[in-house]
C-alpha cells in the first residue's frame, strides 16, 4: 500500500484535530474546510473505495456522520448539513471518507447540476438493467 495520510492520522503519525473515534471510525476536522466545522468520518481500516468498505465499518461511518451532523447543528446553528463522498477519480485521498459539512445560507458552496436530457427509453433500459444486476447479485 502506498502512503496514506488518513492511515497516518489514524495511527497518530500525522496531526489532526480529532473529534471522535471508536473501534471502527475516526473523525477529525478537514484541513481544507468548505465551512468551519467541516468534519471527515473515515473507517479505521484502509479501503480505497466506497464499494470496498465492510458492512460494519460502513454502518459505523454513516451512524457517526449522523451524530456529528446533530452536534454541528447544535454548536454552529447551521442552516443545514451536507453529507457527501466521492469515488474513483473524483476523490482527493485514496482512503474512503465521508464529509459532514455545516451549511449556511449564502455560504457560496453549491452543487452545479448540468442539464442532461435522458430519453424515456433510456430510463426504462437503465431501470431494468439495474434491477437485473441487483437480482443477480
Amino acid at each position: 500500500m502506498m502512503d496514506c495520510i488518513f492511515c497516518d492520522i489514524i495511527s497518530k503519525k500525522a496531526d489532526a484535530y480529532f473529534i471522535f473515534e471508536n473501534g471502527h471510525v475516526c473523525c477529525f476536522l478537514d484541513k481544507y474546510p468548505i465551512n468551519k466545522g467541516h468534519v471527515l468520518v473515515i473507517p479505521k481500516k484502509h479501503y480505497p473505495e466506497f464499494t470496498d468498505v465492510d458492512k460494519e465499518s460502513l454502518s459505523q461511518v454513516i451512524l457517526t456522520a449522523q451524530k456529528i451532523a446533530e452536534a454541528l447543528e447544535r454548536l454552529l446553528d447551521t442552516d443545514g448539513i451536507t453529507i457527501m463522498q466521492d469515488n474513483g477519480i473524483f476523490k482527493d485521498v485514496e482512503h474512503y471518507h465521508m464529509h459532514v459539512i455545516p451549511r449556511f445560507l449564502k455560504d457560496g458552496f453549491s452543487w452545479v447540476e448540468p442539464e442532461i436530457k435522458v430519453l424515456e427509453d433510456e430510463f426504462a433500459s437503465v431501470s431494468l438493467e439495474l434491477k437485473q444486476i441487483l437480482i443477480d447479485g
